[in-house]
């Protein structure tokens, strides 16, 4: 075993990098292989996934020092979620118990139609979990108990992707009927291209600012403890190409939008209220 360990460890590193399901940059359940992978809540721990593409093993590293000191093997081709073009990388429940890992979305097959899988790993006694989909799915966030992972489900693609944000109740393995929806806006189907992500400490607000085509830029700010989501616009006139350059800060309650080094806006993350600079 140690042999083939060592195997899929080269072969990982040799052509380590992010891979999407429709082969666009940045495009939908874009997952990592080898590279930096997921680090836990206590910074002690690097979760990496390393594939041959028929097996997958998820190496537990320690930080520092990089001596291996666990892994996992798991049938199929796996990676580490990447949550932004920014090349953000989650997964791991704040309470560091949990770890999911991804298929690029739409990858399998069943019955003619695509599927996507996620694999729950208890990171304590490495029990495995598996989870399948039909159609075109995406990690997107899980609660600090791991209680609750979300997923996106992607209806179209293109300049402006659409999709659903949904809930998974890991304990009654039941996928949710409703989707996660900005209840004031009540609109079903979100739109845009995730440009980057920042999540509280506490894990339970995900922040992430996406990009749009014809539109201003804005945050999705997800509660993944009380399954709520705001949408946030950002007034500012940007093409789709500067929006994607947009980087956000959490500084206390305020979250910063930056356009390089300046910042040109905030999000009061108590009230929502948006302040131009």
């Amino acid at each position: 075993m140690k042999k083939i360990l060592v195997l899929v460890i080269a072969a990982a590193l040799a052509g380590a990098g992010a891979v999407g399901a429709d082969g666009q940059k940045g495009g939908p359940s874009t997952v990592l292989n080898g590279g930096r992978g997921v680090v836990a809540p206590n910074g002690k721990v690097r979760y990496v996934a390393l594939t041959t593409g028929q097996s997958t093993i998820v190496s537990f590293a320690r930080i520092p020092g990089g001596q291996v000191i666990g892994w996992r093997q798991l049938r199929g081709y796996f990676g580490v979620p990447q949550v932004a073009l920014d090349g953000t990388t989650d997964g791991i429940s704040r309470d560091g118990r949990t770890l999911v890992l991804a298929t690029p979305a739409g990858a399998g097959t069943l019955s003619g139609g695509a599927t996507t899988q996620f694999a729950l790993l208890d990171t304590k006694t490495l029990r495995l979990r598996r989870l399948t989909f039909p159609g075109t799915w995406s990690y997107d966030a899980i609660s600090p108990d791991g209680s609750v992972l979300y997923l996106v489900e992607y209806s179209s693609f293109g300049p402006s992707v659409s999709y659903n944000v949904r809930a998974y109740d890991t304990s009654t393995r039941k996928l949710l009927a409703r989707p996660i929806v900005d209840r004031e806006i009540g609109e079903r189907l979100m739109r845009g291209w995730a440009v980057t992500r920042r999540t509280t400490s506490d894990g339970r607000w995900a922040y992430t600012l996406y990009a749009r085509a014809k539109h201003e830029p804005f945050v999705h700010a997800l509660d993944t403890v009380r399954r709520q989501a705001y949408c946030i616009d950002i007034p500012l006139d940007l093409t789709r190409a500067e929006q994607m350059r947009l980087r956000i800060a959490l500084r206390g309650r305020m979250l910063e939008v930056r356009q390089g080094s300046a910042g040109v806006a905030a999000i009061d993350t108590t009230t929502f209220v948006v302040h131009r600079h």
